[in-house]
């Protein structure tokens, strides 16, 4: 399977609500929503756990994209992701990969190329 990378940064075919949506897997979704309700202190429903990919176009997103701050940005400036944005490292982008330093590595290994 090919890399697919979101917005801000994160390996979205390396995360289990993508995988479990891609498996058309009703259980493994309703796990991750349960898995993401105790680990982020929510209440997350499986609806808002089935996702293609927050840049896929038409694709099945989660319930978090319609307020994602950073995929609106690079939306807006119809860029990828943030990796070739002339304003890397701007405080939308920051506050996120504070709390993913994942996303960070992907952003950071792009812009080398």
């Amino acid at each position: 399977m090919a890399e697919i990378i979101g917005a801000c940064g994160l390996v979205c075919s390396e995360c289990p609500a993508y995988l479990a949506t891609q498996a058309d897997d009703a259980a493994r979704v309703a796990a991750v929503a349960a898995q993401w309700s105790k680990d982020y202190g929510g209440d997350i429903k499986p609806a808002d756990v089935w996702c293609d990919g927050c840049m896929e176009l038409g694709a099945r997103k989660c319930g978090h994209t319609k307020e994602c701050d950073v995929r609106a940005c690079v939306t807006e400036r119809r860029l990828a992701n943030c990796a070739p944005c002339g304003d890397y490292g701007c405080a939308k982008m920051t506050a996120f990969v504070n709390m993913a330093p994942a996303a960070k590595e992907t952003l950071e290994r792009l812009r080398r190329g």
